[in-house]
């Protein structure tokens, strides 16, 4: 019987129980895909990180597949990994990606980006709306794939009436946010006033997934903000999780800071809430 120890963390909540849940398995030995992904599903939660004693690799899965990077797990093992830490402290950690430095500055950590690159959509806005359930004339600015770790379409509306109004389906998405990087990935937003609200969607062959804390996301708005014209520095809060529409839904914040030299830190309150073994 092989036993794998795991943290229950709670990403870019500002209290305990908000957030988005994330598992992160500290692991002796890191144990083989088909392994991760039948812990990962059963576990159940939207994403679920495994690292190695003495190693800085994380891989991290979804319920169903291998993500190649996530800001929301790389704060989470962060947390999980070195959850006594105090004041400034730094530490890289490699996914697939590449290599990204985290920081901690009090109760929040901080993870930064890689440059923001961009390229245009190739679809119209009435293509571009019909697919993701709104109104042509609800998108405002021009959408743009960007990819400041994952490549992502990312979509501006009007209001925050709008980003509860999307609702993509399986083909469209797939069409609409097809990338040779990773899954079709689109995040919708809006910006009323300084409230940034913030849904965001992926799809396999299946089902779309709705996530509740898109730290790539967060940061893709921000590099979208600048190829639009947004000068350096800024800061951004970015809510999402509220306007998921389920039954049980719950608040998660994230924060961008874009320093004068356009470089992209996400960053958000992580909290262990438990932990335990999961035999096999």
């Amino acid at each position: 019987m092989t036993s794998y120890s795991f943290h229950l963390i709670n990403a870019f909540a500002e209290r305990r129980l908000s957030g988005n849940p994330i598992v992160v398995f500290t692991c002796e030995e890191m144990p083989d895909e088909p392994t991760r992904q039948a812990l990962a599903f059963q576990m159940g939660v939207a994403e679920t990180a495994f690292i190695a004693a003495h190693d800085t690799h994380i891989h991290v899965h979804s319920t169903q597949y291998t993500l190649p990077f996530s800001v929301q797990a790389m704060l989470a093992t962060a947390e999980a990994s070195h959850p006594d830490e105090i004041g400034l402290a730094a530490q890289a950690f490699k996914t697939s990606q590449g290599q990204t430095w985290l920081l901690r500055q009090a109760d929040r950590w901080w993870s930064q980006l890689a440059t923001a690159h961009t390229r245009p959509a190739r679809h119209n806005n009435l293509e571009m709306a019909s697919a993701l359930g709104i109104a042509a004339t609800d998108i405002i600015g021009t959408p743009l794939f960007v990819d400041c770790g994952l490549e992502q379409l990312i979509v501006q509306v009007r209001s925050q009436q709008s980003v509860l109004q999307a609702n993509p389906q399986v083909n469209s998405l797939s069409k609409l946010a097809e990338s040779s990087k990773n899954l079709p990935q689109a995040a919708v937003w809006s910006n009323d006033g300084d409230h940034i609200t913030l849904r965001f969607f992926s799809c396999d062959a299946f089902q779309v997934y709705e996530d509740f804390g898109a730290g790539t996301g967060a940061a893709n708005i921000a590099g979208w903000m600048m190829a639009s014209g947004q000068s350096a520095p800024f800061s951004l809060r970015i809510e999402q999780g509220l306007t998921i529409q389920r039954l049980v839904s719950r608040l998660s914040v994230i924060h961008v800071e874009v320093d004068a030299q356009r470089n992209i830190r996400v960053g958000g309150n992580v909290r262990r809430v438990g932990g335990g073994v999961i035999e096999l």
